[in-house]
């Protein structure tokens, strides 16, 4: 069955509790906030976060339902998509840690083409540093893609029921360090820990929205 594309606009607090799909259809699902965001990961703790400062810049405040940690997203810096497969596709696979590596690898080729570079598909399992307990831009995990000077690109995190998984992909088109450290309470790591931690890629948003999921939905009919 071919995948359905969804081009959503609203608040992240919807889009990320909204109920997984019913049926057997692969999803894609484009998101544009209306709003920036600061996306908290499942275990993390609200406290982490300056609302204070959240509120006077009108960033709204939400935890997702996958794991990892804090992403800023705003329409001008990150593109946000989520694919969504039942079970019973051919591209599911058990192991959790393999299985986000199909998806990986359209991100890597179609933004290598779009870029002119060479980016790189992290294939083994979850390298942690002080830092990405906190900030998922920080960390590599299986499936994310990276720079050559290992900046990544496409942050990825999952969340599973019996019979469906959801990818949550953040591409990074403007890292904006000094504005995500404004935005959390002590201890929070300084400017040289992440400043090299997410890509700013040369860019159209919407160009880059529409080759990605087209390319997504490719690999998944």
């Amino acid at each position: 069955m071919s995948a359905r594309i969804d081009r959503l606009t609203g608040s992240c607090e919807e889009f990320h509790h909204r109920p997984f799909p019913g049926g057997n259809e692969p999803v894609i699902s484009l998101f544009t906030p209306v709003q920036p965001a600061i996306i908290l990961g499942s275990t993390q703790e609200r406290s982490l976060v300056n609302e204070e400062m959240c509120s006077a810049n009108n960033i709204e405040i939400v935890k997702r339902r996958s794991g990892g940690g804090i992403v800023f997203l705003a329409e001008d810096s990150t593109i946000w998509i989520d694919v969504e497969i039942p079970r019973e596709h051919s591209l599911w696979v058990n192991d959790v840690g393999d299985s986000s590596l199909w998806l990986g690898e359209v991100f890597r080729k179609e933004l290598s083409e779009l870029c002119d570079v060479n980016l790189e598909l992290h294939r083994s399992g979850l390298i942690k540093t002080v830092w990405s307990p906190l900030v998922c831009f920080a960390g590599r995990g299986p499936g994310e893609v990276f720079t050559e000077d290992g900046r990544k690109v496409v942050g990825m995190s999952q969340r599973r029921t019996r019979d469906w998984a959801r990818f949550q992909c953040a591409v990074s088109l403007q890292w904006k360090p000094e504005l995500l450290l404004k935005l959390l309470n002590e201890p929070r790591p300084t400017i040289s820990d992440i400043e090299n931690c997410g890509s700013n890629l040369s860019l159209d948003s919407a160009t880059v929205a529409t080759k990605m999921t087209d390319a997504i939905r490719i690999a998944l009919d």
